[in-house]
């Protein structure tokens, strides 16, 4: 990613299943609008939103996008911070519905544009698809199940070794360093997911949000884990305004990094899954003592295995995302895309 847009994501497949962060978009108090797209696959809600974005970056707006983890190249929702807009996708897996419908909350529903008699005469081939779908997102699941309780072993074992003096001196540091951060409240984001066919990882935003990281090179994810939740700790106790990101896999008992946008300071872990990479960067040392060799062959072969096991993951969502291509054409066959521009100009008046 090269663009400097800010990105993320607000929900994975995660060892507990997909778990959602998209509550977050809601801002009620200082937003003015959230309006939550309903409709199938392939029934416009991209491409409106996509048609939305374009007129709202036309006005140089601070905007976040929030991509989809089973398919990076869509999105989910957007937030613009400048007009108090969002938008979001809020069918399956991410289910939303309005809490302060009209006020503030706006369902937009796609299905008006579709013809449902095309659909009910696809419904044979509709139906087994939806399914398989789920199915490999299921099976996807249970790979990172399994993933997850190895690298949380290895995580265990390591929390012995890790060296507290350093983890201590570091987040002194950092707090001490945060001491005028603006205050605020926290947003939490992903940065990274099991996605088609790889892990991908929105480094970019972290450089886009900050002008000074400080990379924990943590294979294990217990030292990180440790310094993290201490620095979370000491910005929610201060209030500051912070982005908590959390493992995409671990979500939400995990945070990976967090980025302080007022300080221009963030805190990032870099480990086989994402590994940051920026001249800029400073490398925090000698977080892990020694570990005895019988403890790391066993360490290694459980990183193996856990790897092995995301690999499969990620093929499984690949699948997944083919079948819904395929299920996304029998939706685009039965939609009135006039109806949808229709919705699109409506929109665009509220909005200008």
């Amino acid at each position: 990613m090269t663009d400097n847009k800010i990105k993320f994501l607000l929900g994975s497949n995660t060892k507990r299943g997909f778990y959602p962060l998209f509550d977050e978009l809601r801002d009620p108090i200082e937003g003015k609008h959230l309006y939550i797209l309903k409709g199938g696959p392939g029934s416009g809600k991209s491409s409106l939103m996509k048609r939305v974005i374009k007129l709202l970056e036309g006005k140089k707006h601070s905007m976040e996008y929030i991509h989809c983890a089973s398919d990076p190249k869509s999105l989910d929702a957007f937030i613009d911070y400048d007009a108090g807009i969002s938008m979001v996708d809020g069918t399956s897996p991410h289910i939303m519905d309005p809490k302060y419908p009209g006020a503030y909350d706006h369902i937009i529903n796609m299905g008006e544009c579709w013809d449902n008699k095309k659909l009910i005469e696809n419904k044979k081939e509709i139906i087994p698809l939806s399914n398989s779908i789920s199915s490999c997102h299921n099976m996807a699941t249970s790979c990172i199940k399994s993933a997850a309780a190895l690298l949380d072993n290895n995580m265990i074992i390591a929390r012995s070794y890790t060296n507290h003096d350093t983890v201590k001196d570091f987040t002194e540091k950092i707090i001490k360093e945060l001491k005028d951060s603006k205050k605020g409240k926290e947003r939490k984001r992903l940065l990274s997911a099991v996605s088609v066919g790889e892990t991908v990882f929105f480094g970019d935003t972290i450089t886009s949000l900050s002008t000074k990281q400080y990379i924990i090179p943590d294979k294990w994810g217990a030292a990180s884990r440790l310094i993290l939740s201490k620095i979370h700790e000491a910005a929610k106790a201060h209030s500051l305004d912070h982005i908590s990101c959390y493992c995409s896999i671990q979500t939400p008992d995990k945070i990976d990094h967090i980025i302080f946008p007022s300080a221009g300071v963030a805190i990032s872990t870099a480990n086989v899954f994402h590994n940051v990479k920026d001249k800029k960067q400073q490398i925090i040392e000698d977080i892990i003592k020694p570990i005895p060799n019988m403890e790391m062959e066993q360490m290694n072969l459980h990183l193996d295995k856990a790897k092995e096991l995301i690999s499969t993951a990620s093929r499984h969502i690949e699948r997944a995302k083919l079948l819904h291509d395929d299920l996304e054409a029998f939706y685009v066959e039965a939609m009135d895309f006039s109806k949808v521009d229709a919705i699109y100009e409506k929109l665009a008046r509220e909005i200008s």
